[in-house]
């Protein structure tokens, strides 16, 4: 392939890859926006009605927010890993990429210009200055903590319901 076929095939890869990325946080926010007007609705209803009538719309709001928890972690689950897929895909493509890179790289050498080998040195000017290693703790840390926020709210609407009609 030409480098500006692999260009176009980048460029719509990462393309996607963000709109996939950013329907990903869009599912997280309006999922957190909906539990927090439940939440909302149910601190109301807890102060303006008596005890009964306030367990049983405790109750029902509370079975919405375990179906609200339930399409938010299936959703989630399936963005994420939408998400993981195109970025995989555009590394691929990169290596790829690289590959035409080095082979333009090539051209040069022939033609008596200055070429950067980005395998030999990473230190070049032209594509990174320096290279960033991050833990393996860190960089999944906040994946995993997006996961169990719908698990958490799950458990959260779950004890409420059961401290409505038992305590």
């Amino acid at each position: 392939m030409e480098l500006e076929e692999w260009l176009k095939i980048y460029q719509a890869a990462a393309l996607t890859s963000g709109v996939k990325e950013r329907s990903y946080w869009t599912i997280l926010g309006v999922f957190l926006l909906t539990h927090c007007i439940l939440i909302l609705a149910l601190a109301f209803l807890a102060l303006t009605h008596m005890l009964h009538e306030a367990r049983s719309y405790g109750t029902v709001l509370s079975g919405i927010g375990i179906f609200i928890a339930l399409c938010w972690f299936f959703n989630e689950r399936r963005a994420a890993r939408a998400v993981l897929y195109w970025e995989g895909l555009l590394r691929s493509l990169e290596g790829e990429f690289a590959g035409a890179e080095f082979h333009r790289s090539f051209y040069k050498l022939l033609h008596n210009e200055q070429v950067c080998l980005s395998a030999a040195d990473w230190k070049c000017a032209e594509w990174y200055p320096t290279v960033e290693h991050l833990s393996w703790f860190i960089r999944n840390m906040s994946r995993w903590s997006l996961a169990c926020l719908p698990i958490f709210f799950l458990i959260a609407w779950i004890a409420l319901i059961l401290s409505c009609w038992y305590f």
